[in-house]
């Protein structure tokens, strides 16, 4: 007669730990042997022993409780890699499990170029994934491409999906010592990027990928990408060599781009000419933000991103200013009539909302452009310069009419009492200068400001009033007026205190900040 044995008989077997993956069903078929003998009738587990270490049970929300994780590698694990990988799995952020990876990868490259690939898979000893860690988990793709001076291609990725990680390098050739150092050189750069987009809020963190060995590397294109995380959602890039820099990053909050023109050395001012231009354009950022009620947080990536790709851009080649090339007071005073930074354009966009039911069409929005460009012409002997400096601001929000914070709207017209304020901005900033034979020919500024501001007034769902402003400035200065007195006495080639100070004056004109505020 065949029966069946308790399930309190089959519970105590379902518990047993699970000391080894080798062969999981001998164990179970041991200790099924060891309750045969207790008993001539036959016994049957119910789950089956075989394969499984827990009996599952369910919670009330009816999940799975106990599931044990099993790690699978898909190489040798013992190296420094793979334990940084041990160590990050089970993390329950982006942030977690690319912690110190990135780096880990690169410090490769101090003892070996040789490629390099690592997984680790995760499951419970149900065959399902742990709790948090399944296919509807957010996935993870970072990826570092390198071009050396030789010609090299180094490819590096990590990526985290369904719980698990997985990091790869691989090389198109051998490379040098040098190399290997340069790319190693790398590695706390490559982190600190991961380490701000993996952040919450994201930051943005790139002057360790920018400043790189360019004696050995050629080029540096890093990209993030997280997917499934809903409003934590983001995608980066940089890309950067010789000649250009660009980034671009895309949120839930909006998109920013921007893109540095290197390509011509002579343009690049002093330090401390170009830190006073990045600050120029920082405070203007700022305050077309808060004219427009932009969201603060991606503008602070924008600033941050605009900031760290004009920080330094390496050595330059060498090339002077058209018709400035032999006198060292003209160098300077075509220099300080330039902002000292390389060309560029960027641009910022926050995501669009409508929080007006009754108005729909009513949008809160904010886009904002900006750029710079420079004509050279002529030769070391004479030239002509032209820098044009430009930006467009166009926002539209809604204002509480008491307080002047967010309205609360709804489709109730008592909550139908605000403003709906739209801007639509321009500014430019204009140099032009012509040299010959060591001599300033003229050089003027020319700046300009156009401001449209709309407001429409609504109480309990009525327009009450819709005013538009408008404001225009500009302003033309002879540059050149105000340095001859300084060439003729002799100061311009003594480089006195006094050429010194209005070489600074001059140059916080041209600035579009003054333009544009």
């Amino acid at each position: 007669m065949t029966t069946l044995s308790s399930l309190n008989a089959a519970t105590t077997l379902a518990l047993t730990p699970l000391v080894s993956r080798v062969n999981p069903t001998a164990e179970a078929d041991t200790d099924v042997s060891s309750l045969a003998s207790l008993s001539p009738s036959a016994i049957v587990t119910i789950p089956s022993a075989s394969g499984l270490a827990v009996l599952q049970t369910y919670t009330p929300e009816g999940t799975l409780t106990a599931t044990a994780p099993v790690l699978s590698w898909a190489s040798e694990n013992s190296d420094a890699v793979s334990l940084r990988m041990m160590g990050n799995y089970a993390a329950q952020t982006m942030a977690g499990h690319f912690a110190g990876l990135g780096s880990a990868l690169l410090d490769r490259f101090k003892t070996t170029g040789s490629d390099y690939a690592q997984s680790i898979s995760i499951s419970s000893t149900t065959g399902l994934a742990p709790v948090g860690q399944g296919a509807g988990s957010p996935s993870g793709q970072i990826g570092l491409t390198i071009r050396t001076k030789s010609g090299v291609t180094v490819e590096i990725a990590l990526g985290s999906e369904d719980g698990g990680l997985s990091v790869s390098i691989k090389s198109s050739g051998a490379l040098s010592e040098s190399e290997r150092n340069a790319l190693a050189k790398l590695s706390d750069g490559f982190q600190q990027a991961i380490d701000g987009l993996s952040a919450v809020p994201p930051k943005l963190d790139l002057s360790g990928l920018a400043q790189f060995d360019t004696s050995a590397l050629a080029a540096v294109n890093f990209h993030y990408t997280v997917t499934g995380d809903g409003d934590e959602n983001i995608s980066a890039s940089y890309a950067q060599d010789s000649s250009a820099r660009s980034l671009s990053v895309t949120s839930a909050a909006g998109t920013m781009n921007v893109k540095v023109d290197t390509s011509h050395s002579a343009l690049w001012g002093t330090s401390a000419q170009r830190a006073a231009s990045v600050a120029s354009y920082l405070q203007q950022f700022d305050h077309a933000n808060s004219r427009g009620h932009g969201n603060a947080a991606l503008m602070s990536m924008f600033e941050d991103g605009f900031a760290q790709m004009n920080e330094d851009y390496g050595t330059p080649s060498g090339e002077t200013l058209p018709g400035a090339a032999y006198s060292p007071a003209l160098q300077q005073s075509d220099q300080a009539m330039l902002t000292g930074l390389a060309d560029f354009s960027a641009s910022i966009t926050d995501t669009s909302t409508s929080p007006n039911p009754m108005r729909p069409g009513e949008v809160d929005s904010f886009s904002y452009q900006v750029a710079q460009s420079t004509e050279l012409e002529g030769s070391a002997r004479e030239g002509k310069i032209s820098q044009t400096q430009q930006s467009h601001l166009s926002a539209s929000y809604h204002q509480a009419l008491q307080g002047g914070g967010k309205p609360v709207l709804t489709s109730s017209k008592n909550s139908q009492n605000y403003d709906y304020v739209r801007i639509d901005d321009s500014a430019g900033s204009a140099v032009q200068m012509a040299t010959a034979r060591g001599v300033l020919l003229n050089a003027t500024l020319t700046q300009s400001s156009e401001q449209n501001t709309r407001d429409s007034k609504y109480e309990r769902g009525s327009l009450v009033s819709d005013v538009n402003t408008p404001r225009e400035t500009s302003r033309s200065v002879d540059l050149l007026s105000m340095l001859e007195p300084l060439i003729d006495n002799g100061d311009a080639t003594r480089d006195t205190a006094a050429w010194q100070q209005a070489l600074s004056t001059i140059h916080a004109m041209i600035l579009l900040n003054n333009a544009a505020n």
